[in-house]
């Protein structure tokens, strides 16, 4: 009797034992569900009270599952729409927000002059080069002659004429003497020539005149050696003397008590204007082309015995006031001079762009550049051309050089993309003749420009998709499709922030 009768104590004290173990199992499972109810209660919270259209739709408790995922489908769609023309308008804005429109109130306008560059047949200066050999012990005539031959060749030779490079074996132990490896060819040539642009005789001098005022000429530095130009924006950061060694030359007394301009300009009111670009002797090349850019090495012009004048016309494109500030690149597919994205040339335009691709061009098909680039040294220095490569390589792919094109089926080139000058001026020849008796009477040749025509209409770059039309655009975009607005996001904001923290806290 006692055995049966302790029995049930003791089987009642294993139940009681197992309640416990239930009743702790299912603490974590309660919390679990505690949270969820507070989390689906906040949910459905904001769902009712939501700024965005529809979504309330989703927190009623009342509707069908039907309804709701009617609703659903509906908001997703709306969503997805919003989305896309927002990005729409996105790249509209970074890539299509300028336009250029065309200008006509021409009786305000001053429009800028054609540019000269003049490239002399004569670069090396024989007492400068006679010196320079008696001073490194090359005593015989005939091998300073071979020296100047080809020194002044090579001062001369671009990718239309390396094949005319007078070398011979003489040539070549003179190098080795004097040590002048390729990457020194264009620091020989620049310390053997004159800088005609600063000769003490002022009658004598290359200088630009128009009428009693003188215009900035500068030495510069170009594909094709070492030329002058004048009447331009961008020669100063050109000149041989900066490419080359780093350091611009001192001021010129000659233009210290003159008045001086860099670029002349013109209008209606002033009539025909004109400057004379001269100081010259024959033969030379002359390029004439924008104040904003370089000559362009691919239009060869021959060389000449005569002066030219050129009876001229430009067109220009200019920018807004506030264009620079309110635009990048890529929203404008233009740059200016000082957005340079090349590795040679510290100042940007279309033109210097091109011989930036002429640089990589030369560089990937014969394994090296010509003398006449600047070669900053860096990790992009790149290794200069020995005369004898000049010679051989690139006289086979002078078309590719010169204009991007294998041959004259090539329709597509080679890919060299470059933006556009945001500020710059088309120039057309109107009228070219030769002046005869120019050497006779000045003594001296160079170039003559006439402005005797003004331009009616002029393009100008303007921004018509702005910041602020960007913001109407998706703001309207959203507003339209989901009723959304500036308001709707804060309180979204405001709601998981600030409203979530108040609800942990207790405050339903």
């Amino acid at each position: 009797m006692r055995l049966h009768a302790a029995s049930p104590v003791h089987s009642g004290g294993k139940w009681r034992a197992k309640d416990n173990e239930l009743t702790d199992g299912k603490k974590p499972l309660g919390l679990v569900v505690r949270l969820f109810r507070s989390i689906s209660t906040f949910v459905l919270i904001f769902l009712e009270q939501g700024a965005v259209h529809g979504l309330s739709h989703l927190g009623k408790p009342f509707l069908h599952v039907l309804e709701k995922l009617f609703w659903l489908v509906l908001i997703v769609a709306a969503l997805y729409f919003s989305v896309v023309l927002s990005f729409v308008s996105w790249e509209r804005y970074q890539s299509k927000s300028t336009v250029v429109a065309i200008e006509k109130d021409h009786y305000y306008w001053n429009t800028s002059m054609p540019s000269l560059t003049i490239c002399p047949l004569k670069r090396i200066h024989l007492p400068y080069l006679l010196n320079f050999c008696s001073k490194n012990g090359i005593s015989q005539k005939e091998d300073q002659m071979a020296l100047y031959d080809f020194l002044e060749s090579l001062a001369n030779s671009s990718y239309f004429n390396f094949e005319n490079i007078k070398h011979s074996d003489k040539v070549d132990s003179i190098l080795d003497m004097l040590h002048i490896h390729p990457e020194n060819y264009m620091t020989v040539i620049y310390n053997l020539t004159r800088d005609l642009s600063r000769l003490d005789d002022t009658e004598l001098r290359v200088r630009t005149q128009s009428n009693l005022e003188f215009l900035q000429t500068h030495q510069t530095l170009t594909e094709y050696g070492i030329c002058y130009t004048t009447n331009n924006k961008i020669s100063s950061n050109l000149t041989a003397s900066w490419l080359l060694t780093g350091k611009q030359s001192p001021p010129d007394d000659f233009y210290s008590t003159r008045v001086v301009h860099n670029v002349r300009y013109g209008n209606l009111f002033d009539g025909d204007i004109t400057y004379s670009f001269i100081g010259f002797e024959p033969p030379i090349s002359i390029f004439y082309h924008s104040p904003y850019e370089t000559p362009n090495i691919a239009k060869y012009q021959p060389l000449s015995n005569d002066a030219h004048e050129y009876e001229t016309f430009s067109i220009e494109i200019v920018t807004t006031k506030d264009f620079k500030e309110d635009t990048t690149i890529s929203q404008r597919g233009c740059r200016f001079n000082y957005e340079s994205n090349l590795t040679h040339y510290s100042i940007y335009t279309k033109g210097i762009c091109l011989q930036e691709c002429r640089i990589q061009l030369a560089h990937k098909l014969c394994g090296c550049i010509p003398h006449f680039y600047p070669n900053p040294p860096g990790p992009h220095e790149k290794k200069v051309c020995h005369y004898k490569q000049l010679m051989k390589c690139f006289p086979r792919y002078e078309k590719l050089f010169l204009e991007f094109k294998r041959d004259h089926n090539d329709k597509k080139g080679v890919p060299c993309y470059c933006e556009q000058n945001c500020v710059d001026s088309k120039v057309i020849i109107e009228h070219r003749q030769i002046l005869k008796q120019t050497q006779r009477l000045i003594g001296s040749i160079g170039g003559l420009v006439v402005v005797k025509r003004y331009p009616l209409v002029r393009f100008s770059r303007q921004l018509l998709f702005t910041f602020t039309d960007l913001l109407v655009s998706i703001g309207g975009t959203a507003g339209f499709f989901m009723g959304f607005s500036v308001l709707g996001m804060v309180e979204i904001l405001y709601f998981f922030t600030l409203r979530l923290l108040w609800y942990i806290a207790g405050r339903r």
